[in-house]
C-alpha cells in the first residue's frame, strides 16, 4: 500500500491487504483467524490504516459509489471516497457538505467527529448523519438511522472499535461561496488572536497552525468581512499553512485535543509553549487549532459518541521524526507529551481522530475522549466485536 498518504502506513511491512466488496465482509469477518485486529484504510490519511504484521481492508476500490437523492438534499457516499472527491462532485451540482480543512481523508473524517471551518454554523459531519450502513467485527449487516439506541450513538464518534462502515448518507446543502484571508505573526499573538475569534459570530472561524516561530491562520466566513477574499466553497479551501518540503521522508501522529473557552488561559501559556516548540525535535513538528462552538454546542452530549460539546478549540499536536530513526521517533513522541501536558489546563478533552493503540497513553485517550460513556461503549465491543477483529476499546 506504498501510494497511501500517510507515509508510516506506506511503509509498514503488512501481513497482507484485501479489497473486498460489501458482499464479502460479512463472511470475512465471521471466518477471520489471521492477525487481529484488522486495519480498514478509507482515505488513507492515518498512521493505523496499515501496520507492521496486520492485514489492511482497502475500502478505496469497492466503495466508491455516490448517489444523490431525487430532492438533493442528502447525499450517499461510499466508505471508499475522500472528503475532497466528494467535495468536487458536489460542487459541481451546485452543493457541499460539512468538511475539514483537509480534501484528504476518508470516512474516518465524519464518524469520528467531522470538525471543520463551518462547524460553527452547520454542526459536526455526524450531526449531518442520515443513515449508516455496515458490518459489525462480528459479521452481522446493519443500516441504522438517529436515534437513541447506543448503537446509533456509537456509530456517531466510535464506529472504528466497532464496525467497518460501508456507506453514509450525509445532509446536503447548498453551495454558497466563502471569505477567507490569511494572516501570520509571531507566537505572541496568538492570546490576541483567540481573544479575536471567540468574539467572532458563528458564520466565522479562525484555524491557526504554529511551527518554528511563526503561527499562520486562516480565517474563513459564511459572509464578506474585511480583508476577506471569496472563494467557490469549501473544495476551493487554501490550505492551512505552508508545506515546507527537504526531501526526508518522516513519519509522525498526532493527537487532538478538546477544550473550551479560554483564550485568557491560552495566552498564559504562550511563554512556556514557545520553550517547547522552540525545542521541538524535528522542525516539521507543529501545534494547530480549528476553532468550534455555535453549532456543535447545541446538540445534546448523549446524541453521540463525541461527549465534548463545550468545546470551542480543537488544537492537535504533530510529532515527526525520520523515517526508520527509533531514537528520534522516540524524542518526538515525547516532546508530543510534554505539550499535551502542559495544553491540558485549557484543553482537557480528547478528540480521537487518530487511533493509538500501540502507544503508551491509548487508554488514556479513550477514556479523555468518551469519559464515563467508556464502559457502555466496552459493553458494546463485547456484544458487536466479541473476537476482537477492530481495535481495542
Amino acid at each position: 500500500m506504498s501510494d497511501l498518504f500517510n507515509l508510516q502506513s506506506a511503509d509498514a511491512a503488512i501481513a497482507g491487504v484485501i479489497s473486498p466488496k460489501a458482499e464479502d465482509l460479512p463472511s470475512l469477518l465471521q471466518a477471520w483467524s489471521g492477525p487481529r485486529p484488522l486495519r480498514v484504510c478509507s482515505g488513507g490519511t492515518s498512521s493505523r490504516c496499515a501496520v507492521d504484521g496486520c492485514w489492511s481492508l482497502d475500502l478505496r476500490p469497492g466503495f466508491q459509489d455516490l448517489t444523490l437523492s431525487p430532492d438533493r438534499t442528502t447525499v450517499r457516499v461510499g466508505a471508499g471516497r475522500t472528503m475532497g472527491s466528494l467535495l468536487e462532485v458536489l460542487a459541481a451540482e451546485g452543493l457541499t457538505i460539512t468538511a475539514g480543512l483537509s480534501g484528504h481523508p476518508g470516512m474516518g473524517y465524519v464518524l469520528t467527529g467531522g470538525m471543520g471551518p463551518l462547524s460553527r454554523r452547520r454542526g459536526l459531519a455526524i450531526d449531518q448523519l442520515s443513515e449508516v450502513r455496515g458490518v459489525w467485527g462480528n459479521g452481522r449487516c446493519f443500516a441504522l438511522q438517529p436515534s437513541d439506541q447506543p448503537e446509533w450513538r456509537a456509530l456517531c464518534g466510535a464506529a472504528p472499535f466497532l464496525a467497518i462502515v460501508t456507506d453514509v448518507t450525509l445532509a446536503c446543502l447548498p453551495l454558497t461561496p466563502l471569505w477567507v484571508a490569511r494572516r501570520s505573526g509571531p507566537p505572541e499573538q496568538l492570546g490576541e488572536w483567540i481573544a479575536e475569534a471567540e468574539s467572532w459570530p458563528d458564520v466565522q472561524s479562525l484555524q491557526w497552525c504554529w511551527r518554528g516561530s511563526e503561527v499562520q491562520g486562516l480565517q474563513v466566513s459564511l459572509e464578506p468581512f474585511e480583508g476577506g477574499v471569496p472563494i467557490a466553497g469549501q473544495h476551493q479551501l487554501p490550505s492551512l499553512a505552508s508545506s515546507p518540503v527537504d526531501g526526508n521522508r518522516r513519519h509522525g501522529e498526532v493527537v487532538g485535543l478538546l477544550g473550551p473557552a479560554a483564550a485568557a488561559g491560552w495566552g498564559r501559556l504562550v511563554p512556556d509553549l514557545t520553550r517547547l516548540m522552540r525545542r521541538s525535535p524535528d522542525g516539521f513538528c507543529s501545534l494547530s487549532a480549528q476553532q468550534l462552538g455555535g453549532a456543535t454546542a447545541r446538540v445534546p452530549v448523549d446524541a453521540s459518541a463525541f461527549r465534548h460539546r463545550d468545546a470551542v478549540w480543537k488544537p492537535w499536536i504533530t510529532a515527526v521524526w525520520s523515517a526508520g530513526d527509533s531514537e528520534a521517533r522516540e524524542r518526538s513522541l515525547a516532546w508530543l507529551e510534554e505539550v499535551w501536558a502542559l495544553l491540558q489546563t485549557v484543553c482537557p478533552g480528547v478528540h480521537l481522530a487518530q487511533l493509538h493503540d500501540h502507544l503508551p497513553f491509548h487508554q488514556r485517550e479513550l477514556e479523555l475522549a468518551f469519559g464515563p460513556w467508556l464502559s457502555e461503549l466496552r459493553l458494546l465491543k463485547a456484544r458487536l466485536d466479541p473476537a476482537g477483529n477492530l481495535p481495542q476499546l
